[in-house]
């Protein structure tokens, strides 16, 4: 039995003189990504120069035109978000911007600085899909073009389109059908979008599930658009409580809870969703002895799709690493699992976990 690979946190290098900056980002930062700090621009040129990280904050004032030179010189690989002071504005410094670099204004703003640092890795992350085979690249450049879509129609009150969603998933059936899904479950990791990640991962565990237990034609396509839109609703979750890094609290987990409402809210907009996809948007936190949520539906109230979207929603999150934990292995995954035996339903998760370890590569089944 194989076990997922751990990935590490985004890495990124903080090139700053004063202490006090330092820390003021290290707590804004440090609990979603892994901090490198400098008072130095040349010693930073020699570490990145060594191991680059994704992204580097360079104070803008710090270094002279020649050491900065020399520092975008040893971190080709790596973007750089130049810090401006009131001092040193973008127009002394366009000499060193590349295309991937950006500029922010002192004082930050930790949401304009986490966005920034994302939208790098996450270019970053998407160039890098275009050197994957056409089997992998086509599913994750649709993929994530569609969920940017998705959310701009949210931002603006638009509905949602399932078919344009549904076109996007097509590769992705087609890469399960040849065997590609676990290298998709890995390559996706690279991208900062959680709720993307997830819902792509979600979406080819029940493409696979679906596959495997011979669910054909449109309803297959169904099932796997149904899995990319499950979690729309954490598109308008307030990301102070979606990005928490660690246990919500008591006052913060029902507004948590209620992304799955808003799924609901969001797909039901549209006038072109399948009733799979509601099925998956809206109960998938259902578990069979009622405990989980909105409804608290259990037994034959949960059909053979939410049962199969619980066991692949659950299974997803288990195996992704969190700033707040570790990519769980597949073995301790199925083992949690089945050790919810009165709220999954244990036959379905039975067939799923041969379908997953059979299809898995180096399995011996």
């Amino acid at each position: 039995m194989i076990s997922d690979p751990q990935i590490s946190l985004p890495r990124v290098a903080v090139i700053f003189r004063e202490e006090q900056h330092r820390r003021g980002i290290e707590k804004a930062l440090g609990s979603n990504y892994k901090l490198s700090m400098f008072d130095d621009v040349s010693a930073a040129s020699d570490a990145m120069a060594a191991s680059p990280p994704n992204v580097a904050l360079l104070d803008s004032s710090m270094g002279r035109s020649i050491e900065i030179e020399r520092l975008l010189l040893a971190s080709s690989v790596t973007p750089i978000v130049f810090i401006s002071k009131k001092d040193v504005g973008p127009g002394d410094l366009l000499s060193h911007a590349g295309k991937t670099n950006r500029f922010l204004d002192w004082p930050l703003s930790t949401h304009d600085l986490t966005e920034t640092i994302n939208e790098l890795i996450n270019e970053k992350a998407e160039k890098s899909w275009e050197k994957l085979p056409e089997v992998q690249h086509k599913p994750l450049k649709l993929t994530i073009q569609a969920y940017q879509a998705i959310s701009s129609a949210i931002e603006s009150g638009a509905p949602v389109s399932f078919n344009e969603a549904a076109e996007s998933c097509m590769p992705l059936v087609d890469a399960v059908k040849q065997s590609a899904h676990h290298d998709l479950l890995v390559s996706v990791q690279s991208h900062h979008n959680y709720t993307y990640v997830h819902s792509m991962r979600v979406a080819t565990l029940l493409t696979l599930f679906g596959h495997g237990i011979g669910i054909t034609g449109t309803d297959l396509l169904t099932v796997s658009t149904g899995g990319l839109l499950h979690d729309v609703g954490k598109m308008v979750t307030p990301p102070e409580i979606l990005n928490k890094p660690g246990k919500l609290s008591d006052e913060e987990w029902p507004l948590m809870q209620e992304h799955v409402v808003e799924s609901g809210t969001i797909l039901h907009a549209g006038n072109d969703v399948k009733k799979g996809a509601y099925i998956i948007a809206e109960q998938h936190h259902e578990k069979i002895d009622g405990t989980g949520y909105p409804l608290g539906l259990k037994g034959s109230q949960l059909n053979e799709l939410a049962r199969m979207s619980a066991i692949c929603d659950i299974f997803g999150a288990l195996t992704d690493e969190r700033s707040y934990k570790p990519a769980f292995s597949v073995e301790k995954s199925f083992g949690i699992l089945e050790s919810m035996d009165k709220a999954i339903d244990q036959k379905m998760l039975a067939m799923f976990k041969e379908i997953f370890i059979f299809t898995s590569p180096g399995s011996t089944a």
